[in-house]
């Protein structure tokens, strides 16, 4: 009896091991700009690009190095990145079971998938010298790029309560006391805006707080890991949110030959982008737009050479390269049903 038993131990395992290693399905989504886009297509050399205030898809991930990307719109693509992500917090909501109300003015520092759950773990910074750790929040709770304007804050912190700073430089607070989630509060100098005492329950203590960036935080703490305020030695800096810049296309070249057309050109939708001709797809195009094309008289197939919000990594990276399409598919300036295609040439003139 002792052989049966062993093996239904062995199979029960195996048919356990899936939903042990199971991995939470969460993209943040929404209209950045990303550096650094690692395109790896078979046969040929990695290529680097860059795009600006375009729409992606973005895999947090678990760790710091490495970030799942999908470039959704004008061409569709997938890369992989070690840049900055623009994290963001869409619209104004409450999180952390009612705890946290975070707003898009907070700096997200780390947003990080878990490995069981559509969910995240973020570190936000609400205030210069205050942030709020092991936060968790549902994937739609964050975005890439910038949110918008929400709902007014809920004024937790609207009391004339007694006043309290951390004892240390980090406190949690719990949704109820000895329970229930925690978010952690990191202030190595203290709290511009001390908290405010709310109620007690014993020897717990529930406190609110605002910070300059519109986020609140309520919670419970025990009353010893509190201290009364003490008059801040010197103001401290104005909070702002952090914001990308991007680069000023500074590209130009010279002007075609007799038998080229470069100009404003728009490619039929779902057309495959190649990197040579009759090379390999690693692009798509996924929606109507203005692409600047490379054209031979006579020739099967077109060049690619710009499009809009998109960088190569060469010595000129507003001219991309490797990025060939049908001749049937493009339809060139002259072409137009109804008349020509409105844009420019966006520096390549």
């Amino acid at each position: 009896m002792a052989r049966p038993a062993r093996w239904l131990l062995v199979a029960t395992l195996a048919l356990a091991a899936p939903a042990a290693t199971a991995r939470a399905e969460c993209e943040v989504t929404g209209v950045a700009s990303i550096e650094r886009l690692r395109v790896r297509t078979p046969g040929h050399r990695l290529r680097t690009l860059a795009v600006t205030d375009l729409p992606v898809a973005v895999r947090p991930g678990r760790g710091d190095h490495y970030r799942d990307v999908r470039v959704l719109a004008p061409l569709a693509f997938a890369a992989r990145t070690d840049a900055e992500i623009p994290w963001a917090v869409p619209r104004s909501r409450a999180v952390a079971s009612g705890m946290l109300w975070l707003t898009p003015r907070v700096e997200l520092e780390t947003v990080r998938e878990r490995l069981d759950e559509d969910e995240l773990v973020i570190r936000a910074q609400v205030d210069t010298g205050v942030w709020v750790a092991r936060v968790h929040v549902p994937c739609d709770a964050i975005a890439v790029g910038h949110g918008e304007t929400g709902d007014p804050p809920p004024g937790w912190a609207d009391g004339e309560g007694t006043r309290w700073n951390p004892l240390q430089d980090r406190i949690w607070l719990r949704h109820e006391p000895r329970r229930g989630p925690s978010v952690r509060v990191e202030a190595p100098d203290g709290l511009r805006e001390p908290f405010v005492e709310l109620e007690r329950r014993g020897d717990w203590v529930r406190l609110a707080a605002r910070f300059p960036s519109g986020a609140e935080i309520r919670g419970w703490s025990r009353q010893h890991h509190l201290t009364p305020p003490e008059p801040p030695d010197e103001p401290r800096p104005r909070f702002a949110r952090r914001t990308p810049q991007a680069r000023l296309a500074l590209c130009r070249r010279t002007a075609p030959a007799d038998d080229e057309y470069v100009g404003p050109a728009n490619v039929s939708v779902g057309t495959l982008v190649r990197t040579e001709r009759d090379g390999e797809a690693w692009a798509t195009i996924s929606e109507p737009a203005v692409y600047t094309v490379s054209w031979q008289t006579g020739s099967r197939w077109v060049r690619i050479v710009h499009v809009p919000g998109l960088r190569g990594d060469g010595r000129c990276p507003e001219v991309l390269r490797d990025a060939w399409v049908p001749r049937r598919t493009v339809t060139l300036q002259g072409e137009a049903v109804h008349g020509s295609i409105p844009g420019t040439l966006l520096g390549l003139e």
